[in-house]
């Protein structure tokens, strides 16, 4: 017999479910055309869309060297998903912009994101969904460094 402590706590439900939700999404993506992506370009995946981001604010937030996330852009950015501009407030720095393909890319996996959601509300029911979606949003909210004002 399982005792409670033996049971998979928050953290990891909540990275289970993720990576399920993921698995499907990526595989769809796949599937619907965006063949070329690897399992190395998950993280780059996300949300909010990486698009305005320097470089080395993805490395911080990836937690990734930025040497890793460079080469993970440099690829992003061969497979026409994404350019690096020049920074207009600093012509050292760089800029990712979604190209058209990366923009697509983006809204597709948004779309079927959703459409998971929507299967997850109707096998659960719409109120323990949304009450489990306002949850999710509160935590967030919870986890989010507050802001500075000025003394």
């Amino acid at each position: 017999m399982k005792r409670p402590e033996d049971e998979p706590q928050i953290g990891a439900l909540l990275r289970m479910a993720w990576e399920a939700l993921h698995v499907e999404v990526y595989g769809q993506l796949r599937a619907a055309g965006f063949d070329d992506l690897r399992e190395v370009h998950r993280p780059l995946l996300r949300y909010p869309p990486i698009d305005g981001m320097r470089p080395t604010e993805l490395a911080a937030q990836l937690r990734l060297s930025k040497q890793a996330t460079n080469d993970l852009l440099r690829d992003l950015e061969k497979l026409n998903y994404v350019r690096l501009d020049r920074d207009p407030s600093d012509g050292r720095a760089r800029v990712i912009r979604y190209t058209d393909r990366g923009w697509r890319l983006f809204r597709t996996g948004s779309q079927l994101s959703r459409d998971v959601g929507r299967r997850w509300a109707q096998a659960i029911g719409q109120k323990r969904y949304d009450q489990f979606s306002a949850t999710l949003r509160t935590i967030v909210e919870l986890g989010r460094p507050e802001e500075q004002t000025p003394s």
